[in-house]
């Protein structure tokens, strides 16, 4: 096994804003980097001090989190279970709000990736392509219901 990495920083804090400094974390992640390197009580006090200075805020993490995967496109039950394994509220009914607030289009996302999928997958026969488009976006975290509607509102303007 490899030895642990040594690290740079002199105090906990200098630590938790140069590792801030690459992409947000939620408290219980950074939590557990400080923990690791430092100590129970110097994370504790840690995590006090980015709070005070809005250096840590777990909903705005949380938006962010949403956002990137969706423009990644990736599905709300994807999402939603990621959420979930970070320990963070995995409410999904403000979904659309925050892709209203970051101008993201859900259903012109998800209709150019099947569009794109379409065409570059190959398949004996259209059932079978369907089928493994479907398979594809399930997988990705979409509702069937989502997907073969995209897929029927494409081959009806065919």
């Amino acid at each position: 096994m490899f030895p642990k990495r040594r690290i740079r920083s002199k105090t906990p804090f200098e630590y938790a804003v140069r590792v801030l400094s690459r992409r947000d974390f939620f408290e219980s992640e950074m939590r557990s980097k400080i923990a690791e390197h430092f100590g129970e009580d110097a994370a504790d006090e840690t995590i006090a001090k980015l709070k005070d200075y809005g250096y840590i805020n777990d909903e705005n993490a949380r938006k962010n989190l949403i956002a990137s995967r969706m423009r990644s496109g990736y599905g709300s039950f994807r999402i939603k279970e990621e959420l979930r394994e970070k320990g963070v509220d995995d409410n999904v009914t403000d979904f659309d709000d925050i892709a209203d607030e970051r101008y993201i289009d859900r259903k012109e996302l998800l209709r150019s990736m099947v569009a794109k999928y379409m065409e570059t997958k190959r398949a004996k026969s259209p059932y079978e392509l369907k089928q493994k488009c479907i398979a594809h976006f399930y997988r990705k975290g979409y509702s069937c219901n989502e997907i073969v509607a995209i897929i029927d509102s494409m081959e009806s303007e065919q």
